[in-house]
């Protein structure tokens, strides 16, 4: 039996973050959100690079005692405040270690898809046992998608990025920002397929 996902919602222009057992999947939420869970994570999964999906990587990653990975292709977003975006949010690019995450890798019960054009290394993690899918910033709910007009975007690869994703037997969605998809989740992942060509 799969775990269960726990959402810790974003506030503001913070993304939402995700537990899934021993994973906590981006690093925006504060130290008091995450402090239940503290003994459990080992793992912050990264779904890209921009400031406002890791604006705590560091005080998190140190309360947790949690290594970092990423997407092979925004690791150099960990370094530069112009492509994470830290510049606009009038914060500072977490230079933090993390492990890199290649397509196909595997993280606890995930696998990485890696899904390029909202920035060019961003992943999704799909979860075979149950149909998750933890997007990012590459799906939202009815019928949204990922912006791909900010460093590295590229609107090419996030329509091709959002059909490999529509192919997978998708259960529920638990998105960068918005609320989660618990019910009839692919239909949203289908919407996004077909309006990212539309109104792309």
């Amino acid at each position: 039996m799969s775990e269960a996902i726990i959402w810790l919602p974003g506030t503001g222009w913070r993304a939402n973050s995700y537990i899934a057992g021993n994973i906590l999947v981006d690093a925006a939420v504060s130290i008091n959100a995450v402090q239940p869970y503290r003994e459990q994570i080992d793992t912050i999964v990264l779904t890209h690079g921009h400031y406002d999906h890791m604006v705590n990587l560091v005080r998190l990653a140190e309360f947790c005692n949690a290594k970092v990975m990423i997407g092979e292709y925004d690791l150099p977003l960990l370094k530069d405040s112009q492509l994470s975006l830290s510049n606009t949010f009038g914060g500072e690019t977490p230079k933090y270690p993390a492990e890199i995450l290649k397509d196909g890798d595997r993280v606890k019960d995930f696998t990485v898809y890696h899904t390029p054009g909202h920035t060019h290394g961003s992943i999704c993690l799909f979860r075979e046992t149950d149909g998750a899918l933890i997007s990012g910033d590459t799906i939202f709910p009815n019928g949204s998608f990922g912006r791909y007009d900010l460093p590295t975007g590229n609107h090419a690869e996030l329509v091709s990025s959002i059909n490999r994703i529509a192919e997978l037997p998708v259960e529920s969605l638990w998105p960068g920002h918005e609320m989660p998809v618990v019910t009839d989740a692919k239909r949203h992942v289908l919407l996004s397929k077909y309006d990212v060509v539309r109104y792309g």
